[in-house]
């Protein structure tokens, strides 16, 4: 527990600190900017927080930068710390005459503030803890209405999750949240890579055709393994297909070259035989028949020798057409000779065989692969939901289990407070939010005792170390609740820090009560702080 804090502009240097209730107590006039909040603000600064520092800026500015020694006692051991204004993110530790020995982070210092009152909660941080429940004006969680609220801005889901935290029943909420977080990431990875097209995009009907073609392509895959020899015979075939087409036209041009040859042989047979009659060819025959005319032979003769001319032009036209279509018919054929030649190597060659199946094999593993994402896909999309589902259900599990045992307890609170028949506030929790009300009473002053038995059950139910509450809590509730609230307080053994004025307003008995349990008086002529700079602004 916090034993003591020392600083040297303080009116009485130290103040001391004891189990239980510990009040700051204001004077009879109920006088503001006397340092009562102040001073809940300095505890809260001693116990690792910043709202000094972030809301309490007139403290430096009017004192400067300054210290605060303090100690605090765990067991039966005194640890005794410094921390400043100035540097507020060190906490040095200090021997028994606050002589500086060495120096924390206030992550450190944390952490052993933590060890030291005993809480063993893995899920929320010393300050979240605190954060609630340290209700000083200038802090923001002063609101009778949301009392889950650390400050204004808080996300009520982060609430709702920082209480299931301080019931220590988060542990599988967060077990699944992990797993949800990791399928997420899995999640946003595959559409990441879909979207920069490192992954085809897969439907539905994408998946469908590929389960089709995965199953042809394993069939033809199959039928190579298991018959490797007859698919081999027929490998010209799977390779070059065209080569059946290629013979076929061989053929035919072959068949053309024979009638191209034939033709030209008689065309040249007919160039060598062509002769014209000439006139020494009638010649014997003057012998046998004087009376021939030898002038009509010339005649003859010479008609035959212009028919021989004729024909001999022809002839030689025909003979150089049929040589050109013969050289055009070979050379056509010398190409289907080498795409055939070119076929029977790959036939030879087992290339062919291996290049279809690694093509084969190729396809099937890319409509594999496609598949295989598109099916991760709504395995994640399943896996999210489920733990989606899960989450759900384990939260509303454990908030109705805080939610009854709260409302039970708040309403014990109140029935110990106030005897049997006191309205007790409700809490309501959701998911990501939460309602809290009193039924049948929206008055100013039963929210804030709703307020203060909501805090009161916390400190019993928890582990939360110490609450603060500051005078404003209670200046808006009847004197004689204040009057009952207030002892029970006292009832805790762990420390509670009250900032509380005009005690006789709440009857001699209380009033002895509060000055009994008080660690300084503060009044208008006795701040807490050596200098008085009320006159500029106020010190709350």
């Amino acid at each position: 527990m916090l034993t003591e804090i020392y600083c040297d502009r303080f009116r009485q240097k130290t103040i001391s600190f004891h189990s239980g209730l510990n009040v700051v107590l204001g004077d009879e006039n109920g006088t503001n900017s006397i340092g009562k909040s102040t001073l809940l603000m300095v505890v809260d600064f001693v116990l690792g927080g910043q709202s000094l520092i972030e809301h309490n800026g007139d403290v430096v500015s009017e004192l400067g930068e300054h210290d605060y020694r303090f100690s605090f006692r765990f067991g039966m051991e005194t640890f005794r710390f410094q921390r400043g204004t100035a540097d507020s993110g060190a906490v040095y530790v200090c021997d028994e005459g606050y002589g500086i020995v060495s120096v924390k982070t206030i992550e450190e210092y944390r952490s052993f503030l933590a060890a030291g009152f005993g809480i063993t909660l893995e899920d929320i941080s010393f300050r979240a803890l605190l954060g609630p429940y340290f209700r000083v004006w200038g802090r923001g969680n002063d609101d009778a209405r949301f009392p889950l609220h650390a400050f204004k801005a808080q996300p009520a889901r982060e609430c709702v999750n920082n209480l299931i935290k301080t019931f220590d029943l988060f542990g599988t909420i967060r077990d699944i949240q992990v797993s949800l977080a990791e399928k997420e990431k899995e999640s946003g990875a595959l559409r990441n890579a879909v979207a920069t097209s490192i992954l085809p995009k897969v439907g539905k009907k994408e998946y469908v055709k590929n389960l089709v073609s995965i199953d042809e392509l394993e069939q033809q895959l199959d039928a190579v393994k298991s018959n490797l020899a007859p698919y081999a015979t027929s490998i010209a075939d799977i390779v070059n297909r065209e080569m059946v087409e290629q013979k076929q036209r061989r053929d035919g041009l072959l068949e053309t070259r024979s009638r191209i040859e034939a033709s030209l042989r008689r065309v040249r047979r007919n160039l060598e035989s062509n002769r014209h009659i000439k006139s020494a060819h009638f010649d014997g025959l003057t012998h046998y028949f004087p009376e021939v005319n030898k002038s009509r032979l010339a005649e003859v003769e010479e008609f035959h020798s212009e028919v021989a001319k004729l024909l001999r032009a022809e002839l030689c036209d025909s003979e150089r057409s049929l040589s050109d279509q013969l050289i055009e018919v070979d050379g056509h054929i010398a190409e289907v000779d080498s795409t055939i030649s070119e076929a029977l190597r790959s036939v030879n060659e087992p290339t062919a065989v291996l290049d279809r199946v690694v093509g084969l094999s190729n396809s099937l593993q890319a409509a594999k692969d496609q598949n295989r994402f598109y099916e991760l896909g709504l395995a994640l999309k399943e896996s999210i939901a489920k733990l989606k589902s899960s989450l759900s259900e384990e939260k509303v599990r454990v908030i109705e289990r805080i939610e009854e045992s709260l409302n039970d307890g708040m309403r014990a609170t109140a029935s110990a407070i106030f005897g049997e028949g006191r309205k007790s506030p409700r809490l309501t929790l959701r998911e990501a939010g939460y309602t809290f009300e009193v039924h049948e009473d929206t008055g100013t002053g039963a929210a804030f005792v709703a307020l203060i038995l909501f805090d009161l059950t916390m400190f019993d139910e928890t582990q939360l170390p110490v609450i603060a509450h500051d005078s404003l809590i209670f200046k808006n509730i009847e004197n004689d609740s204040v009057s009952k609230l207030i002892r029970f307080y006292a009832e805790f053994g762990k420390q509670s820090f009250v900032a509380i004025d005009e005690a006789e307003k709440y009857g001699p008995d209380t009033a002895e009560f509060l000055r009994d349990r008080s660690v300084v008086l503060l009044s208008d002529d006795a701040l807490l702080y050596d200098t008085d700079w009320r006159s500029k602004s106020e010190l709350s």
